[in-house]
């Protein structure tokens, strides 16, 4: 046991930190995109359902497109 009381996080690599910093940073960057597509879809189903009794049914990719850019 006394041999492992040097053993802290702090005595880690700086690469390694950094490798981890950057892995975090993707995988939160994944799970907002993911979220951000099933948000997406589920606004388009609504809007889907809404726009075919007008008979507009394809202006609701259009209409996310123009939100999106601006």
């Amino acid at each position: 046991s006394p041999c492992r009381a040097g053993t802290a996080p702090k005595e880690l690599q700086p690469w390694l930190v950094g490798l981890t910093a950057v892995v975090v940073f993707l995988f939160i960057v994944f799970v907002l995109l993911l979220v951000n597509r099933l948000w997406n879809i589920r606004m388009r189903r609504w809007d889907g359902d809404t726009s075919r009794a007008r008979g507009s049914a394809g202006s609701g990719r259009a209409r996310g497109r123009e939100q999106g850019a601006a």
